[in-house]
């Protein structure tokens, strides 16, 4: 909610907005649930994605899942979008991911009969995690546009002046959030 309220606020001001993202993913669970994940977070992504201001993301970790559009990934066309090499974009994680299709893929097999030994869970397990942690590396993410820079740590100053610079030369346009309730 806090940080709905510093968009908004942000957006009023004609300030620009920096998100430096290292974050695996927003909590899951029914405690996360009850404590409201689900409607703070949906005002989040309302607010990144009615935000008129310059926006530029910078990751400098893990990002994963709902977190990336929460906190401005490139389907809320941010200005610029940043990775540093320590950046991992992706839905989920790797250990994530194959648990979750090592499960459905057990399902499967088990459904036809031929119920997997733990030598090809592991190597079904190793596989997933090769591809999704490969798949979430910068370079990977750059060659697919997925963001405009990988930076070396003593670069981030340099570039974020340019891009803030470069961002602040079109017009800021009125905030258009509607009616969002607190």
């Amino acid at each position: 909610r806090k940080a709905t309220e510093w968009i908004i606020r942000c957006c009023q001001e004609k300030t620009p907005l920096l998100f430096i993202q290292s974050s695996p993913g927003y909590m899951v669970g029914s405690e996360s649930e009850h404590m409201g994940i689900g409607k703070y977070g949906a005002d989040m992504v309302r607010a990144v994605s009615c935000a008129q201001v310059p926006k530029i993301q910078l990751v400098i970790g893990p990002d994963n899942g709902a977190a990336n559009y929460g906190m401005c990934g490139r389907a809320y066309k941010p200005h610029f979008l940043f990775a540093t090499m320590r950046a991992r974009t992706s839905v989920m994680s790797g250990r994530s991911a194959a648990e979750v299709l090592l499960s459905i893929e057990e399902r499967k097999r088990a459904a036809k009969g031929q119920p997997m030994t733990e030598g090809e869970k592991e190597a079904f397990r190793q596989k997933m995690i090769e591809k999704y942690d490969g798949e979430a590396h910068p370079f990977f993410c750059g060659a697919r546009l997925l963001n405009d820079r990988v930076l070396k740590f003593k670069e981030i100053r340099d570039w974020l002046a340019f891009a803030f610079e470069v961002s602040l030369l079109k017009p800021i346009g009125e905030p258009a959030f509607g009616n969002l309730r607190f």
